[in-house]
């Protein structure tokens, strides 16, 4: 690394907003940590009046519960100004090169881009039914602490797979190529991370990141004969469906020009040729589609825009 600092030699200062989690989403949080450095500071700020059972479980797990009232006049709690003003003094005062800030409050957004300025990483942590996306995209890294609760093993990668995270390992592989469409699976790593700092393939029920690769329909993964890293590449199928999404765009577009000149409905044979054109074949019927109807029983986004009336193409 270019600090000269690997992971496992990285000094860790763990600072937690005790409301924002809970003492099982703690130790969760403390096993993910062990695999990034060495812990030196564990705080816990709480009013800690009413909670001797938490304060215990803290005190086991090495944690140094700090405790504050609450301050109800001025509306702020006064554990996320004095969490705050223990950070900038570590920052100044001792050797932490990672700060894990665990609350949900966008109001620490200030406070992790004044870390990571000073040079150092920040890892988030906390509820995703509460946290500000800000909050989350400031820092270099996010846990999200309540899943490990509420969801099972299987709708974790179910859900993964099919919203938004299928698309977010597409962008770190394009971002990642080289000039022959590949990447390390390290490399790819970095970059998922740093486009969703909450990624988390040990959350998605992996072990290890190429086995989370190995299971996703839109990559190759390649090892090596002996020990090394994955090389990583688009797959066969994830090129066939983004062939197939831009035929049914490209003919949309190539039907609406056509629409504009003579109204409404197409002409089937126009309609027929300009999807021949697009689909690089020389008749329809020479393709997989053979029909319009074939054509707009294969597409929900044609389907959506379109309806054949007859021997004609009509715009919805």
């Amino acid at each position: 690394m270019s600090n000269g600092i690997s992971e496992s030699d990285k000094q860790v200062a763990v600072l937690i907003d005790f409301e924002n989690v809970g003492l099982n989403s703690i130790q969760w949080l403390f096993d993910q940590l062990s695999d990034i450095g060495r812990v030196i500071v564990k705080r816990a700020y709480a009013d800690w009046s009413h909670a001797g059972r938490s304060r215990d479980k803290l005190l086991q797990l090495g944690i140094e519960p700090i405790h504050l009232f609450q301050n109800t006049q001025s509306g702020k709690n006064s554990s996320d100004i004095r969490l705050a003003i223990d950070a900038v003094e570590l920052l100044y005062q001792a050797p932490v090169d990672t700060f894990v800030i665990v609350s949900s409050d966008s109001d620490f957004v200030p406070l992790v881009s004044k870390l990571r300025a000073s040079g150092k990483t920040v890892i988030g942590g906390g509820r995703r039914s509460t946290v500000s996306r800000t909050l989350v995209l400031s820092c270099d890294r996010y846990f999200y602490l309540d899943q490990q609760d509420t969801k099972s093993k299987d709708t974790e990668v179910g859900e993964f797979k099919n919203d938004d995270g299928a698309s977010l390992l597409v962008r770190a592989l394009k971002a990642a190529m080289d000039e022959d469409a590949r990447t390390m699976g390290s490399k790819l790593y970095q970059n998922i991370t740093r486009l969703d700092p909450s990624f988390d393939f040990r959350g998605l029920g992996y072990t290890t990141f190429a086995k989370y690769l190995e299971n996703s329909s839109e990559v190759k993964v390649t090892r090596p004969s002996g020990r090394g890293d994955v090389t990583v590449e688009l797959s066969d199928s994830y090129e066939t469906a983004s062939q197939e999404l831009a035929w049914d765009a490209g003919l949309d577009s190539s039907w609406n020009k056509r629409a504009s000149d003579s109204g409404q409905r197409i002409p089937g044979a126009k309609a027929a040729s300009d999807a021949a054109k697009i689909l690089s074949v020389g008749r329809l019927s020479d393709s997989q589609y053979k029909t319009l109807q074939g054509l707009l029983d294969a597409s929900e986004y044609l389907k959506s825009r379109w309806e054949r009336d007859r021997n004609t193409i009509v715009r919805i």
